[in-house]
């Protein structure tokens, strides 16, 4: 078990997360004053009389876990490792476990790219037909960096992908699409530089990112959640391609918790 090795005690962690979570010095999330009083691992403000700790200012409220199960959650949930793992490793429920890796992407903090340059853009399926579970989705990956956006589209239509495109393609980009027609016309209308590629006929090397972009989130998918169903696929979708996009945010624990932990004002 080497990932354990290098976790921090309880005390080390709850220092850190006071850092990530007020900075050098701790300020009242109701009225802002630095004036803090101390007792132990809580604050009190004097002006408002509030008392207040790390975790209920923050989205880790009503957290029950030790800081260490949630150093080692935060580190499973990074690694991508499965439910039964992170169990053994944590100690808590497979429900519980699913519950964090939920509550860690929905407060991931990011900024979808406006992608230029050379675009690939391409439609996926993800889901099984025979469960009723099947979608959609969009997604389009910038040459050279590998920048990408992924979002589901629903029914296949031109105005949707239209709209993909302008919110997140800028328009003096070339755009390398396959044959489908709802892409005909983004030259004339909108301004892109294009190239369709007809798949029918083993025409795939132009956009070869884009479906090495579907095998990955494929994968990803079955590794961490095993399957994905249609209400939970746009978060799942916002993680995966801010896994990509912002890969510093999943070097460590301390890495993601001083990006996205952040105060939430007291009422």
């Amino acid at each position: 078990m080497s990932m354990l090795e290098g976790i921090p005690s309880d005390a080390k962690i709850r220092s850190l997360l006071r850092r990530a979570t007020f900075g050098p010095r701790p300020s009242c999330p109701r009225c802002g004053s630095s004036e803090i009083r101390r007792s132990e691992n809580r604050f009190r403000c004097p002006r408002c009389r509030r008392p207040f700790s790390v975790t209920s200012c923050s989205w880790l409220s009503g957290a029950k876990v030790m800081p260490r199960q949630l150093w080692l959650l935060v580190l499973c949930w990074q690694r991508k490792i499965a439910f039964r793992t992170a169990q053994d490793l944590t100690g808590l429920s497979h429900v519980t476990v699913r519950r964090w890796f939920r509550r860690f992407r929905e407060n991931l903090v990011q900024a979808s790219p406006k992608l230029f340059g050379e675009v690939e853009v391409d439609e996926a399926w993800l889901g099984k037909r025979r469960h009723h579970n099947q979608t959609i989705v969009i997604g389009a990956v910038e040459r050279g960096t590998g920048r990408a956006v992924v979002r589901v589209m629903g029914p296949r239509d031109q105005e949707r992908s239209d709209r993909f495109l302008l919110r997140h393609v800028r328009r003096d980009s070339v755009v390398y699409t396959d044959g489908w027609e709802g892409y005909r016309g983004i030259d004339a209308f909108f301004g892109y530089g294009h190239s369709a590629h007809i798949h029918d006929r083993g025409d795939f090397g132009p956009t070869n990112h884009a479906e090495n972009l579907w095998s990955r989130l494929k994968g990803f998918i079955r590794r961490t959640w095993h399957h994905s169903w249609r209400e939970h696929l746009p978060g799942l979708l916002r993680e995966f391609e801010a896994r990509i996009n912002n890969p510093e945010t999943f070097v460590s624990p301390l890495a993601f918790l001083e990006t996205c932990l952040y105060t939430v004002p007291t009422r």
